[in-house]
């Protein structure tokens, strides 16, 4: 993938967390089926199964890039609710993120987004 992020580091494509056991995607961006313990995006499943978009005519790399966009985009509309919020600590009650700040930069850090463009 083009931009900050190479598509080798285990780093959600949606989230920014930096911890995936496996990198998101392999070649010809066959997905990993791992899910972010962050946002709960699970990589080559919920990219193509997206059907807020018509994938007719795009290619698999603009296909991705799309999904996240309207993931994250979900995601933080619908309160950045944790896939996972047992693994995140004390920057987390009852499965949100008590601190914005943690989650901005995560995403600036490790995304290179600003989460106000969202």
């Amino acid at each position: 993938m083009e931009g900050s992020v190479e598509m080798n580091k285990n780093i959600c494509l949606i989230c920014g967390y930096n911890e995936l056991e496996e990198r998101p995607y392999y070649s010809d961006f066959a997905g990993s089926n791992e899910i972010c313990p962050c946002c709960g995006f699970e990589f080559g499943m919920d990219d193509f199964d997206c059907d807020e978009f018509d994938h007719e005519g795009l290619t698999d790399k603009e296909i991705v890039e799309k999904s996240h966009d309207i993931w994250r985009k979900q995601w933080i509309e619908n309160g950045i609710e944790l896939f996972n919020p047992k693994i995140f600590s004390p920057e987390v009650r009852n499965g949100k993120f008590l601190k914005r700040d943690y989650l901005v930069l995560q995403m600036k850090k490790n995304l290179g987004l600003d989460f106000n463009d969202i």
